[in-house]
């Protein structure tokens, strides 16, 4: 399984390293960077990989030594007490009132982090908006923005609850020259 991880990876690697030279060849920029980052986090990855697999060895080598067994150190594993690491997980049904202590715990957490990711939201939200940029939206939306009796059309006589026959648009796109 190692092997297919290791050939996955290198194939990976080689394959994003073509796909971004071709990419440069046809300027395709944007392509050109998303291989150029498959091929960076590839190239991380094995680089791990590797240091992880070199760490694995020189620690097998290292605990293949027998350490030194002293009086000390014998009386010490011989009097350790037993610990029970996660007490507050196990569920005892007698006990009514603490039985939500880790839905109480995984809940505020939970709002905590959905509090911290609102606040960076409205952080980021607030950033992008400037007076700069609302006068210039405002400029571009005023270009575009309808100015009433510019044009009288048939959708704006329609809509209209009752037609006002003495305006003289009005008159005019009925054809009534009264």
């Amino acid at each position: 399984m190692k092997a297919v991880a290791w050939l996955v990876a290198a194939a990976t690697l080689v394959t994003a390293a073509i796909y971004t030279v071709v990419s440069l060849a046809r300027w395709e920029w944007n392509r050109a960077l998303f291989f150029a980052l498959v091929f960076v986090a590839a190239e991380v990855g094995l680089a791990v990989a590797l240091v992880l697999h070199r760490l694995a060895r020189v620690e097998a080598l290292v605990t293949d030594i027998p350490p030194p067994d002293s009086g000390a150190r014998r009386a010490l594993r011989d009097t350790r007490a037993e610990q029970e690491r996660f007490a507050w997980l196990r569920v005892d049904p007698t006990d009514v009132v603490g039985r939500t202590s880790v839905f109480i715990t995984l809940l505020v957490g939970g709002g905590v982090l959905l509090s911290g990711g609102a606040w960076l939201i409205d952080k980021l939200a607030s950033s992008t908006v400037d007076p700069r940029r609302e006068q210039r939206l405002g400029r571009e939306l005023d270009a575009i923005a309808y100015r009433p009796g510019l044009l009288v059309d048939e959708v704006d006589v329609l809509a209209r609850p009752s037609l006002d026959r003495d305006d003289p648009r009005v008159r005019s796109f009925l054809g009534s020259s009264r």
